[in-house]
């Protein structure tokens, strides 16, 4: 086996700090190329530029942007540096308008300048991958793993590695002290067995193998403990692999208690600067869509008053964040009498309905006055979408987990509304269908998610049947 492995791993530190210099350069050319555009650069630039760029060093640090991301999509690290370029110039708009008059600065320069920058962030990163990916297909800069445990959990370790060999990670084997049968081989696929814990420590004294992942069951912890400890004498980085998916966890993820790991097996993704961030962007695109929409929905509350008698906009009581009550608030598509009585969701040619009403709800319009719950902070531009308390109440018992929906606002729009699963929820099926794509969105959730999701909902609502 050749171990020529390339020249950038021992310069691994070195090129994240370029990585650093070069964003910062990107930031300022970013301006520098704008205001040339838009008027010619100053010295208000230049100190926006330097604000920019430093908010943008602190923010993506604890984004963790400047890692190894050798492992990771491409789409996650452009995540990361979106949402670290979004949070930074967020900031430096809320400067602007405290320090309105010291720094003067067109709103078109602010808009262009939140696109030309992530652009050429991203095209930094994406050439970077397509010169490692060229001088990995030669044969440099890879690193060979084994796995330990030639088991379930280890086929899917192995899978992950066969089929992301962007990931420049070669897999030489799998390394286990149980006896090999053929059903165990048959599961394995291409990849051998190399031998026991024994032969490992060996191969990985011997420097042939750079990472290793331990995929045993957590109740061999007396074996793992001792295999950990035999590879601190080896140069070799070691992971522990094990299948959490067992205990259906939302959103897992390490944290310390005073120096103590713990895994976080239920919990929100939006707390911390993740919470901060997403609140930002709430109250950012609220407010936008408030000043561009406002016209719209005042000829929306006149027309819904001119031909049916009652108020333009009712309020009904949902659960949001963390289980709390609210009003959310609509435009009233149904006849006054109809909304006074007893809840009972909405059917397809409901004579509740007003002829109006129909084309709101059939378009979404009828939704646009949540805008004003999302500036309020009692709901978000994305997230599973509120139910009435009833609804709610006749399937948090039915549903294994449906409750964990609450564990983050809720949302204009959601994963399960592009999906298909608006209007009536006849059934429990459906509904169950519904919260498994909202927990499937709190737990994959980035920002470029809800930027897919946003317009996706834009391109797919007029189109959709299920809304009546």
């Amino acid at each position: 086996m050749s171990t020529d492995k390339g020249l950038i791993r021992p310069y691994s530190f070195v090129l994240i700090q370029v990585n650093r210099v070069i964003d910062a350069f990107w930031i300022f050319a970013g301006l520098f190329v704008v205001m040339e555009y838009r008027g010619g650069w100053n010295s208000d630039s230049a100190w926006l530029a330097l604000l920019a760029t430093s908010l943008f060093a602190l923010i993506s640090q604890l984004n963790n942007l400047y890692r190894s991301w050798r492992v990771a999509p491409l789409h996650d690290e452009l995540s990361v540096i979106w949402r670290s370029w979004f949070s930074t110039l967020l900031i430096v708009v809320l400067v602007l308008y405290v320090f309105n008059d010291l720094f003067q600065l067109d709103k078109t320069v602010v808009l262009l300048w939140l696109i030309v920058t992530p652009m050429l962030l991203f095209a930094t990163r994406v050439v970077a991958r397509l010169g490692l990916s060229l001088g990995r297909r030669s044969g440099r800069n890879f690193r060979t793993a084994a796995v330990v445990g030639m088991n379930e959990i280890g086929h899917r370790v192995a899978d992950r590695i066969l089929f992301n060999r962007w990931m420049g990670v070669r897999l030489i084997g799998y390394f286990d002290e149980r006896a090999l049968n053929h059903e165990r081989l048959t599961v394995g696929g291409p990849v051998p067995l190399l031998g026991n814990m024994d032969d490992l420590v060996d191969r990985a004294g011997a420097g042939e193998i750079d990472i290793v992942y331990i995929a045993l069951p957590m109740r061999a912890e007396t074996r793992i403990k001792e295999l950990i400890e035999r590879l601190t004498d080896t140069m070799v980085s070691v992971y522990f692999v094990t299948d959490f998916a067992v205990f259906d966890f939302l959103h897992a993820q390490w944290e310390t208690l005073s120096e103590m790991p713990v895994l976080r097996v239920i919990d929100s993704p939006f707390n911390g600067f993740n919470g901060f961030s997403k609140r930002l962007q709430d109250i950012c695109l609220s407010s936008l869509s408030l000043l561009i929409l406002g016209i719209p929905m005042l000829i929306i509350a006149v027309a819904i008053r001119v031909t049916s008698p009652g108020p333009a906009i009712y309020r009904q009581l949902r659960h949001g964040l963390d289980g709390h009550e609210f009003s959310i608030y609509k435009f009233r598509t149904m006849t006054a009498e109809a909304i006074t009585t007893h809840y009972k969701q909405a059917e397809r040619d409901d004579p509740r309905v007003t002829r109006l009403g129909a084309f709101l709800r059939r378009t979404s319009l009828d939704e646009l006055p949540q805008l004003i719950n999302v500036l309020q902070g009692r709901m978000s531009m994305v997230g599973p979408r509120p139910h009435p308390l009833q609804l709610n109440d006749d399937h948090a018992t039915l549903i294994q987990r449906f409750i964990l929906r609450h564990k983050v606002r809720p949302g204009i729009t959601g994963w399960a509304q592009i999906n298909g699963l608006r209007g009536e929820t006849e059934t429990v099926d459906k509904m169950r269908s519904r919260v498994e794509y909202d927990l499937e969105y709190i737990n994959n959730w980035s920002f470029w998610f809800d930027f897919r999701i946003l317009i996706l909902t834009v391109i797919r609502v007029w189109r959709d049947r299920n809304a009546f």
